[in-house]
């Protein structure tokens, strides 16, 4: 009969040492931060969003959806950002049509492309060399440069709308 009891209770103590385990991830709180990014009032579709804790080594980033509107991630997707002060990067990088890359590579058949295919010109895609160019300001792409700023509270709604210029 004692062994019994004696099993239950240590199973019992087991169990929720496991389960409080597993609720601690070891990461500090991280706290729902969302808003939008336009230019000129125009919502900017695929933005990179970056906020730098001030004085430290802490970000957190997201990317905007269609509509302009961003999560930011920490540690795992959407779980916002740790409390703080932070500057803010946000760039658009262009990326070279798939199409032109395979062109160029020599991966697509002639007549592959249909007629309606006009080959890039090197001017919207990205720069003449190839490399993805800012589609933003690009005072906007460095934390330093952009003087945009957020504060991170434990507490309300961390919302930060971004209309550059």
């Amino acid at each position: 009969m004692f062994c019994r009891i004696g099993c239950v209770v240590l199973t019992v103590l087991v169990l929720s040492f496991m389960t409080g385990c597993q609720g601690s991830s070891g990461h500090p709180t991280t706290y729902k931060v969302s808003g939008s990014v336009k230019l000129n009032g125009k919502p900017v579709e695929g933005a990179t969003v970056l906020f730098q804790i001030m004085g430290g080594k802490d970000s957190a980033v997201g990317s905007t959806d269609a509509s302009g509107e961003y999560s930011l991630s920490t540690f795992t997707p959407n779980d916002g950002a740790v409390a703080g002060q932070y500057s803010v990067a946000i760039s658009k990088l262009s990326t070279p049509p798939v199409a032109s890359k395979q062109l160029v590579q020599g991966q697509i058949q002639s007549g592959d492309l249909g007629d309606s295919y006009a080959a890039p010109s090197g001017k919207e895609g990205g720069s003449s060399d190839g490399t993805p160019k800012n589609l933003l300001p690009a005072k906007y792409a460095n934390d330093q440069t952009s003087a945009l700023r957020a504060t991170v509270a434990t507490s309300g709604t961390n919302r930060f709308d971004f209309d550059l210029k």
